[in-house]
């Protein structure tokens, strides 16, 4: 007998197309239900939205060249993939620690990646104006509390008190990167 189950690691790359512009055109409803990526489709995911964030930040800035690659190509979404981990650490923590249960990992890695695409939407002009890109986290924040709310049943003041947290050590780090 033949095994016809679908393989678990394929990417079905027209699916998350579609599933990333419903989500655009309307965030809100679509973070309240995450889709169920599996492993592979949610890192395609990340990468792709990151190389696009920056290519397109790199069309604006007319800036093409070497340190166009590097940046752009390699360190960014090397860079936003583990920032997205070490994210899905602090909340997979957070459930064990001060909720005292446990949540999928990957679950978790579905919310941050897709509440963090209005930040990569307003990092493509933060080399005009960087406050920007604290904008675009605001509208993250706000869709990782209904994410958390919604999906993970956690109460709102909880939620408002995590994603504040998190909002707070990100606006500190662009602050101390902003005045060096």
């Amino acid at each position: 007998m033949r095994d016809v189950t679908p393989d678990q690691n394929s990417i079905d790359l027209k699916a998350l197309i579609h599933d990333l512009i419903e989500f655009i055109k309307n965030p809100v409803q679509r973070i309240r239900i995450l889709p169920d990526w599996n492993w592979s489709s949610l890192f395609i995911v990340q990468i792709l939205v990151a190389i696009a964030s920056g290519i397109l930040a790199s069309i604006i800035k007319m800036d093409f060249g070497f340190w166009f690659i590097a940046r752009t190509i390699i360190a960014m979404p090397i860079v936003t993939t583990l920032m997205a981990l070490l994210l899905t650490f602090f909340v997979y923590y957070y459930f064990q620690f001060f909720e005292n249960r446990s949540e999928s990992f990957r679950k978790i890695l579905i919310l941050i990646i897709l509440s963090s695409i209005p930040f990569y939407i307003f990092q493509i002009a933060s080399a005009y104006f960087a406050p920007i890109s604290l904008i675009g986290f605001g509208f993250t924040a706000i869709l990782a509390v209904i994410g958390l709310c919604e999906n993970f049943g956690v109460e709102k003041k909880r939620a408002y008190t995590v994603v504040g947290v998190l909002f707070a050590i990100v606006l500190v780090t662009w602050i101390s990167n902003r005045s060096f």
